[in-house]
């Protein structure tokens, strides 16, 4: 599973970029932490249904109901703000055919929780967008859980992380620190297919 996470702003002609990369089989995780709502269903409405249902919600869960979206996603305060709540949750969103994911920084939480259809677990590397996150190494082949590596992920990682037992990857820093997203991301999706689309 090759996922890539939205930078944190809106900027201007980023629509634009975003459906050149929604072409490719990808999972778009819309992660924009500071806009409202209102900010979040214009931001929406400036793609095609067909694109939509390639993303993934970090904030305002609602607007799965206005928008055919592929799921949500818990941060991980917001999932330990849910607390006795959570199962129901998860299931409700699911009854609506919503894929539900999560994410985890230790990997002993991490096992404790089968309900996410997949996991983020970070970081694995040093990070590329965010300074003085070192990486912990993860290795998961112990889990049955599906599990996707973050932090630090670039192209030249996929190798790594799928002998280390995770299902695939999500990019941040590696697509939106450089010049070309879109090349970028081009290069970190050759090195995904070639790690883990292999028969």
């Amino acid at each position: 599973m090759l996922i890539l996470v939205t930078s944190e702003k809106i900027w201007p002609d980023e629509h634009t970029l975003l459906k050149e990369i929604l072409v490719s089989d990808l999972v778009l995780h819309v992660r924009k932490p500071g806009i409202s709502d209102s900010e979040l269903s214009n931001w929406l409405e400036l793609f095609e249904a067909e694109q939509t249902t390639k993303m993934v919600l970090h904030q305002h869960h609602q607007m799965a109901e206005k928008f055919p979206v592929k799921g949500i996603h818990l941060t991980e305060s917001n999932r330990m703000k849910l607390g006795d709540s959570l199962t129901e949750y998860v299931q409700s969103a699911k009854e609506k055919h919503l894929a539900v994911s999560t994410s985890f920084h230790d990997k002993d939480s991490l096992k404790q929780y089968s309900i996410f259809d997949y996991c983020f677990l970070s970081p694995i590397y040093k990070s590329v967008s965010k300074a003085g996150y070192s990486g912990k190494n993860f290795q998961v082949n112990d889990l049955h859980q599906k599990v996707i590596a973050l932090g630090g992920i670039t192209s030249d990682k996929f190798r790594s992380i799928k002998k280390a037992g995770f299902s695939g990857g999500a990019v941040l820093g590696a697509v939106w620190e450089t010049s070309n997203p879109i090349a970028a991301f081009q290069k970190i999706q050759q090195a995904y297919k070639l790690n883990f689309n292999k028969k």
